[in-house]
């Protein structure tokens, strides 16, 4: 019933699949993914912070402004300083970046993605057949075949 792997499938379709061809369980000891922490992908409320501080500068009148020894952490931010107040952001998207071209499978295009996910549903097609047609009644014992029963 199953065929062999898409020639893209991944190490874990491939290694599920005997030299035979017939199916056999996944080993159980494949390495998972570890689970990533949604805070390495949110950089949105640093961005919303920096900007709010940009914003805050121009409504302020200009003696409000802090002095340029003491930048203040979440206070007004200077147009200036702006590239010293984004080196965080910039920091956490590069190691974004590192941790998504650290995931298996990345380098695979979109169209071998697609082979892949149309060869497994042939496949999950072809077993839900064969499970319906194991479900029939069988009308072998209506035959009157008594070859079994002596």
């Amino acid at each position: 019933m199953s065929g062999a792997p898409t020639p893209h499938a991944s190490t874990s379709a491939r290694a599920s699949l005997a030299p035979t061809g017939t199916a056999t369980p996944a080993p159980a000891s494949l390495p998972a993914v570890p689970a990533l922490p949604p805070s390495t992908f949110d950089f949105l409320p640093d961005l919303h912070r920096i900007l709010n501080r940009l914003l805050s500068t121009s409504a302020q009148p200009p003696g409000a402004a802090p002095t340029p020894g003491q930048p203040a952490v979440d206070g007004p931010l200077d147009i200036q300083q702006i590239s010293t107040a984004a080196t965080e952001v910039k920091l956490k998207l590069q190691k974004a970046r590192k941790v998504v071209m650290a995931l298996p499978d990345i380098d695979r295009s979109i169209e071998d993605q697609q082979d892949e996910i149309d060869f497994l549903e042939a496949r999950i097609s072809k077993l839900k057949a064969a499970l319906q047609d194991l479900a029939k009644p069988s009308h072998e014992a209506d035959d009157g075949d008594q070859s079994m029963t002596g």
